[in-house]
């Protein structure tokens, strides 16, 4: 099913890059896992963010904005982290520096930021923040990728420390598995019901570790261009069919795998035309099996059936709503609401992918 016929996109080819001091919010947020102490208010988007759709009208939308998280309210302060913050009346303690990983499971929303070196936690249902900074006796320096299973356990890779870190849904460790011996830079990370998948960018390679025992089971994958082979992997994500699609970042392609390994396909090239990839990151499925990936470099997402046909694009440079700045990582959650780690501008953008009615 082609959901649109695409528009050319405008690749942004110059960054403007930007630093900001955190140095508040690194004293304010320093120790364990631990809530903001107060619960947190929401800010609806504004009357015209309500209504950003992908494609604009009068085609028949398919992707809808809904939101942005940007920061938690301090106590006593009755700030917004959900909202179109950039905008708004009110402007909050920006908290993430370089948000990269996301996930979600019920309730929650989980990212990555390796600026900051912690793990942010928005408790949807709670209201409230937490954050993960340390593992055992050893502080987290660089968490990359991020996954949550059925039981609540957040599955986090440090591509510094060169392993990956467990904590139960209170944030408290668990376990780890690998090792410096094992991995050299793991980033991208995906679970079923007994399996990690962990991405090694720097070893061009998959491996793969036991939920239970954490042993290794065995990896695939080398540095080349051929079929099931990488240069400098990064993101990869379990869908609802249990294949492994997995973002093949120079070699300018996706590659999908079954969960043994085996090559199913590819599609991808590099260029600056539609359905093309310039640098490529972030990697999720939808429910209908249609494959978003963000791009670094053109600022979207790019929306593929699995034989690789494109199907639509949303979002281009900037700061506005519905605009990115080194999109980073993507998730879609089983309600297919699509969490996109707006890296350089600070945020999460939350949108609905709208299915046919029949």
């Amino acid at each position: 099913m082609i959901l649109h016929r695409p528009i050319k996109i405008k690749a942004a080819f110059t960054k403007h890059f930007y630093f900001i001091l955190y140095t508040c919010c690194l004293l304010l947020y320093s120790g364990g896992c631990a809530t903001t102490g107060s619960q947190i208010s929401f800010f609806q988007t504004d009357a015209d963010s309500a209504k950003l759709v992908w494609p604009p009208l009068p085609q028949t939308a398919r992707i809808k904005y809904i939101g942005a998280i940007a920061a938690p309210s301090e106590s006593g302060e009755q700030k917004s982290w959900f909202s179109s913050f950039l905008f708004g009346k009110e402007e909050p303690i920006k908290v993430m520096l370089r948000p990269y990983g996301v996930c979600t499971d019920d309730n929650r929303v989980y990212v990555t930021d390796p600026g900051l070196s912690i793990v942010h936690i928005f408790d949807l249902e709670e209201k409230k923040y937490f954050r993960i900074d340390k593992a055992k006796d050893e502080d987290l320096v660089s968490p990359i990728g991020i996954v949550v299973d059925n039981n609540g356990d957040i599955y986090i890779s440090d591509s510094i420390l060169k392993k990956i870190i467990i904590f139960n849904r209170e944030g408290k460790y668990i376990k780890e598995t690998g090792s410096s011996e094992m991995l050299i830079r793991p980033t991208g990370i995906a679970i079923d019901e007994d399996r990690i998948f962990i991405v090694d960018t720097h070893a061009h390679k998959v491996l793969i570790f036991s939920k239970k025992d954490g042993k290794l089971l065995f990896s695939f994958g080398a540095n080349g261009t051929g079929k099931g082979e990488f240069n400098y992997p990064t993101n990869i994500f379990t869908g609802k069919d249990g294949l492994l699609y997995i973002t093949d970042s120079l070699n300018f392609r996706i590659q999908i795998f079954d969960r043994n390994g085996n090559f199913i396909s590819s599609f991808g090239k590099h260029g600056d035309s539609l359905g093309d990839f310039s640098k490529p990151k972030g990697i999720a499925v939808d429910s209908e099996g249609h494959i978003y990936v963000a791009d670094a470099h053109f600022d979207n997402i790019q929306i593929f059936d699995k034989d690789g046909r494109l199907l639509l694009t949303f979002g281009n440079s900037g700061r506005r709503t519905g605009e990115f700045t080194l999109p980073a990582g993507v998730f879609i959650d089983k309600n297919d609401r699509i969490y996109v780690a707006d890296s350089y501008n600070n945020r999460i953008q939350i949108f609905q992918y709208l299915k046919e009615t029949k």
